[in-house]
């Protein structure tokens, strides 16, 4: 009934979901075998219900610090790897590969919103950005949609981690926005 040890890393967030999954798993068989081996009145002689209790708190506790101590690596890697991604975006403002990369990625963004409004959009900027770290990076972004008025709208896109290999994808939109609106998350 011991929990899982070792270093673990959380690139992989389906199998460190998982890894929590069982860790949880632990809990209840704590609590089954608590229930299970306290003594009933016909075996009161027979078992030590003291110890047993002793036995099952100190599993707990230390299923408890396991999870904690896993949850709290990932965090820090997770920390690490944003970290780096925000140095290298510093570092690389000229490079030319990384601006038509980020072009590429703008126009599959801005695709995605063509396809979800039924809209066509003939102006395409960015005017304003917040960022939210999730097991990814959520990016909330004021786009300038009309070069006659004021007209935005607010996205919500999505950055999975590096090792995932995805493209930033659009999860969100509110329509109907002005250059006035404040960008909050949504």
């Amino acid at each position: 009934m011991a929990a899982p040890s070792g270093v673990r890393t959380c690139e992989d967030f389906a199998e460190f979901q998982e890894l929590l999954r069982v860790m949880r798993t632990i809990d209840d068989r704590i609590v089954h075998e608590l229930n299970t081996t306290l003594p009933t009145a016909s075996f009161a002689g027979k078992v030590d219900a003291s110890q047993t209790c002793k036995e099952l708190y100190q599993s707990l506790r230390e299923a408890h610090a396991s999870r904690e101590k896993i949850i709290k690596n990932c965090i820090a890697q997770t920390s690490n790897v944003v970290k780096t991604l925000r140095e290298e975006r510093e570092k690389a403002q000229d490079d030319v590969a990384l601006l038509k990369q980020l072009r590429q990625e703008q126009t599959k963004v801005k695709l995605q919103l063509e396809g979800k409004t039924n809209e066509k959009y003939l102006v395409f900027v960015a005017i304003q950005y917040k960022t939210q770290v999730v097991a990814g990076i959520n990016y909330f972004i004021k786009v300038s949609v009309s070069t006659s008025t004021d007209e935005c709208v607010h996205l919500r896109v999505f950055q999975s981690l590096p090792h995932e290999n995805k493209g930033p994808s659009l999860t969100s939109y509110e329509t109907g926005k002005t250059k006035a609106d404040p960008l909050n998350y949504f």
